[in-house]
């Protein structure tokens, strides 16, 4: 179908809809991850956890969390150590998301599971659980937070992106449109002190466009958090530590501050 649209009340069964077409629909407004820094994990001091009230979006679908939730972790072994994490579920298969713990793998030094992300499974991380050789309980310095990283994330827009070079393009299209017109009715003096104001408002045009494309680097739009799992090269954003920065020397692992510029929120000159 070339064209879709909706959604409309059905006469006879002529407007059927289903649950994928409401999520296309909201997924291209929000960004996947958690609302207002909710559905945070705690320690209860025992082999639980117990994860906060919020709600989450993942690709369309919605999730909240009405009450205090407790999951049981397993016990620990007596040799080797592990890291279990908490996740948000999406599974289109079984139409459900709920919140569970992703167990890792018992090793002398441990490293968190891998999530998963396909067609019908999608997962947001919101902690890690170390479990130490021997533990009997869960302690809140055995809990990493990761809500705010890229296997997660804050929903922080309801615009996933927002282009300046058509509103950019219309401007110079009708500036070039109406000196044009009035080249016809002016002498040469009077056009060439018209054609410097002109180019003097291009250029406060151009610093304007400069400006918007700043604010929305420094909103977070279209602007990854940075990944140690990433490769980046030469003019690069992402987010790290609620800040954004260019890269100015191609990296990956760790975040290196060395090979990133800070990018202010406006440009004093």
């Amino acid at each position: 179908m070339a064209q879709k649209y909706g959604f409309f009340n059905s006469v006879n069964n002529d407007r059927v809809y289903d649950a994928s077409d409401v999520a296309g629909f909201l997924k291209k407004f929000f960004t996947n991850g958690i609302f207002n820094n909710s559905l945070g994990v705690s320690a209860n001091d025992n082999m639980t956890i117990s994860v906060a009230t919020g709600n989450a979006n993942i690709n369309g679908y919605g999730y909240e969390n009405t009450e205090s939730l407790i999951l049981d972790i397993d016990e620990a072994d007596n040799e080797l150590s592990r890291i279990d994490s908490v996740i948000i579920r999406l599974d289109l298969t079984n139409r459900q998301i709920t919140t569970q713990i992703l167990e890792g793998q018992y090793a002398t030094t441990p490293s968190q599971p891998s999530i998963t992300r396909n067609n019908s499974i999608y997962d947001l991380r919101l902690a890690n659980i170390s479990v130490p050789a021997g533990t009997t309980r869960i302690t809140a310095d055995m809990i990493t937070d990761t809500r705010f990283g890229s296997d997660c994330g804050n929903v922080t827009q309801a615009v996933l992106e927002l282009d300046t070079s058509d509103i950019f393009n219309q401007y110079q299209t009708w500036f070039t449109d109406w000196f044009q017109n009035l080249q016809d009715q002016l002498d040469d003096n009077q056009a060439g002190h018209l054609q410097n104001e002109i180019n003097d408002l291009n250029t406060d045009l151009t610093e304007e466009v400069t400006l918007l494309s700043n604010l929305k680097i420094a909103l977070g739009l279209n602007v990854d958090t940075y990944s140690t799992s990433k490769n980046y090269a030469v003019g690069d954003r992402v987010i790290y530590n609620s800040q954004i920065y260019e890269c100015i020397t191609a990296t990956s692992g760790a975040f290196d501050n060395t090979k990133w510029e800070l990018i202010p929120l406006l440009i004093n000159e």
